[in-house]
């Protein structure tokens, strides 16, 4: 059979019935369909549209998508029995070029059908220079993909949340970071490799690497090496919990500044585990704080988080103890020591846009928890350029605030990364609330009072005014945490002994301003 598949605009139309109005099936999705048809209606001929096909991932029905010509006839599953009933003249195909095994089938099954068809490229794909070189020998080439799966397209994350960063302000950052030592926990992190990247910029004496993960660690230490070749950059294989060799591996390299980074972060997890939560956020923090006294560094900033404030979760509580710790350390130490808050950083890992653009090439849908929830966002560039500012800017002890902007509901950012891949929520792509989860919040909070919070020379960076613990609440929160890790006697035992529920009565009489989930 000849192969009857044309890429339209450049060959001219030539229907089976010329002179007359062609019978003409559309498959697509809603919004490709709908931006097809105002071109269609200026056509000449003009066709006599008979119905629209929409994808199987689609929920496609003509409620759903109101106004489409002639109405959706059915799924693209269903196209073969389609087109024996509606019986075309010829079938336009326009959809995204990211579904690509969905343009395949539609050309499989109309090729055997012997009809003509033609493939007009998405507006979408056009204004992002997206062209039709997948399509080779009349049909689609596969991409690797798994039966009904899309190709996710990359997104400028500035265009997903609609905000832009402000400049920094390097001056200040070289003279907290070029020609010294710099330490970074948690450097195969998101936020942990984006500050070694922005530092390897500014030319440090020495760049260290301290990460748990090998993969991680391997990787950016392998980008730094190609980008910058002359830079100095020790990469160490190391957990900060472990106390003694964290103190050996800081005295050893003696840095000027720490970057704490190294964190367990996700919430639902964290209250199953939280002997692993207070193990890593606490005293992990209190080994690298402590080696950086030791050792007489001159500053150490800790990362921390919105979910720090009023904390609901595990996770959030001790971070919040974290905080508190590293308050009464700068009352008592040369070193200058900073925490900076911010909420959710976009691309991270295992963060929404990833996990969306999983569930995207896997044909959806696209979950969200809560129809209400909302969050603080901003980019990991953003994030990390703005700790290091905070740190460079710091005199010691303040809890800084980093500019959100306004909290965003999470259903609003899922139908714009949708719309954003060339999709329609609910149309072509389901959206899914599956419920909140357990430890969540509704909404975040990044400090308690707004009067307690002051400007500083950064536009995007606020300080919390607070109070540090006196020494005797220091003193009862490491005795009681020290005797749950402790309990069996055995250093090769920690935390055995200690129940989820003794650790987390011991986080909330640590952390009075702890909440419940249920009330937030």
């Amino acid at each position: 059979m000849a192969n009857r598949f044309q890429i339209a605009p450049d060959a001219p139309a030539a229907t089976p019935n010329a002179g007359h109005r062609p019978r003409t099936l559309l498959v697509g999705t809603a919004r490709s369909l709908a931006q097809l048809a105002h071109l269609l209606a200026v056509a000449d001929p003009l066709p006599d549209l008979v119905g629209c096909v929409l994808p199987d991932s689609a929920l496609a029905e003509a409620e759903q998508a109101p106004g489409l010509p002639g109405g959706v006839v059915g799924r693209l599953s269903e196209l073969e029995a389609l087109v024996d009933e509606c019986r075309p003249d010829q079938v336009l195909v326009s959809l995204p070029l990211a579904m690509a095994d969905a343009i395949g089938c539609a050309a499989a099954t109309l090729e055997r059908a012997g009809l003509t068809w033609r493939f007009l490229p998405t507006l979408g794909d056009q204004l992002a220079g997206r062209t039709t070189s997948r399509i080779t020998g009349g049909l689609p080439t596969k991409v690797g993909l798994s039966t009904g799966g899309f190709v996710c397209s990359p997104i400028d994350p500035t265009r997903l949340i609609d905000r832009q960063p402000r400049p920094l302000d390097e001056r200040a950052l070289r003279g907290c970071l070029t020609g010294k030592t710099v330490m970074i926990t948690g450097a195969g992190g998101s936020i942990g490799s984006e500050l070694a990247r922005i530092v390897a910029r500014f030319e440090p004496g020495k760049l260290v690497l301290v990460e748990r993960g090998e993969n991680a660690l391997f990787e950016i230490d392998r980008e730094l090496a190609r980008v910058y070749p002359r830079l100095d950059c020790a990469a160490v294989l190391h957990d900060v919990t472990q106390r003694d060799r964290t103190f050996d591996i800081v005295a050893r390299h003696a840095p000027h500044a720490i970057f704490h980074a190294a964190a367990h972060k996700h919430v639902p997890m964290m209250e199953t585990h939280p002997a692993q939560a207070v193990e890593n956020n606490f005293y992990g923090t209190r080994a690298i704080a402590d080696a950086a006294h030791a050792a007489g560094a001159e500053r150490f900033v800790m990362i921390s988080t919105d979910k720090a404030v009023n904390p609901s979760s595990v996770m959030g509580a001790t971070k919040r103890l974290a905080e508190r710790y590293i308050q009464h350390l700068s009352t008592k130490s040369d070193t200058v020591y900073a925490m900076v808050r911010f909420g959710n950083v976009l691309g991270s890992a295992c963060s929404v846009v990833p996990i969306w653009t999983r569930q995207l090439e896997h044909g959806g849908p696209i979950t969200v928890t809560h129809p209400d929830m909302t969050r603080y966002f901003m980019t990991i560039p953003e994030a990390a350029g703005l700790v290091l500012q905070a740190g460079a800017q710091s005199s010691g002890g303040e809890v800084f605030l980093l500019d959100m902007g306004e909290p965003i509901r999470i259903l609003d950012l899922a139908k714009r990364f949708v719309r954003l891949q060339g999709f329609e929520p609910n149309v072509d792509v389901e959206i899914k609330l599956t419920g909140k989860r357990p430890g969540e919040k509704l909404f975040e909070e990044l400090a308690y009072h707004s009067e307690d919070m002051s400007p500083t020379p950064h536009a995007s960076i606020r300080v919390w005014k607070t109070d540090p613990p006196t020494a005797s609440e220091v003193e009862q929160t490491l005795a009681t945490f020290d005797r749950l890790r402790n309990k069996s006697g055995d250093p090769r035992r920690t935390w055995r002994d200690a129940t989820p529920d003794a650790i987390v009565h011991a986080l909330r009489a640590a952390v009075p301003e702890m909440v419940h989930a249920a009330a937030c």
